[in-house]
């Protein structure tokens, strides 16, 4: 199985490319010019490596790039600085989704999508609700914060605008917290947020979304119990 992985470079996405090496997966990735990757990553014959901005893609290159994929993962994030924050590109996981999906269409080949979201998504289709707090507060990100904004609509792309397809089946992983962790831990999914993204977050380390996202892609009833919903994956306490 090959598969297209976006925000390779990042701190969850390196780990997630890593993830698929070990289940012998074969992986295309997309990384700017600047990027600097595992020498284990680069070096292997199963890496195909793609430089460029994925901001600067078409709809062509898209296209080329979902080519021969049977499965893409979305790791695109904001760097945390001024202008990773409030400079452009402030749609970058949006626009990203929503190319993937419709370069998908076009080749007309079914292809798993699963985006790494977070649990700042409230996903009002299974009856999510903020209290007062949260939504003022939610709502005073999404005008002030461009990341934020983003990462709602990428997800809100996925569940109005894609729905139950027959060509993109896709799942949004939702992590709280994310942190860093040397290995694997004792971890549970839920359907929906049990806790309060705001005033009572709870914590995820990347190498469990990582391993989750890999164990989706590799299980088929795995995959089939939770593709189009949004998962949530906290730590074990």
């Amino acid at each position: 199985m090959k598969t297209l992985v976006l925000g390779a470079s990042g701190a969850t996405g390196k780990l997630v490319v890593a993830e698929l090496l070990k289940k012998n997966f074969t992986v295309r990735i997309v990384v700017r010019e600047s990027a600097v990757m595992p020498a284990g990553i680069i070096g292997d014959s199963r890496v195909e490596s793609v430089t460029g901005n994925i901001d600067d893609f078409d709809r062509d290159g898209f296209e080329k790039l979902v080519l021969g994929c049977d499965s893409v993962v979305c790791c695109l994030g904001h760097n945390i600085s001024l202008k990773g924050l409030f400079g452009p590109p402030r749609s970058l996981v949006a626009n990203a989704v929503k190319n993937v999906t419709d370069a998908v269409s076009a080749l007309g080949k079914p292809v798993k999508l699963i985006l790494m979201s977070t649990t700042a998504y409230t996903d009002r289709s299974r009856g999510e609700k903020n209290g007062f707090g949260e939504t003022l507060i939610f709502s005073v990100l999404e005008r002030l914060l461009p990341p934020h904004r983003d990462n709602m609509r990428a997800a809100d792309h996925l569940v109005y605008g894609i729905g139950v397809s027959e060509t993109v089946e896709w799942i949004a992983v939702r992590p709280d917290s994310l942190f860093n962790e040397e290995r694997e831990s004792g971890c549970d999914i839920h359907e929906s947020r049990i806790r309060s993204p705001i005033f009572n977050a709870g914590k995820t380390s990347r190498i469990n979304v990582a391993r989750f996202i890999v164990d989706l892609l590799e299980n088929a009833d795995l995959w089939r119990t939770w593709k189009f919903t949004m998962p949530v994956i906290y730590n074990r306490e």
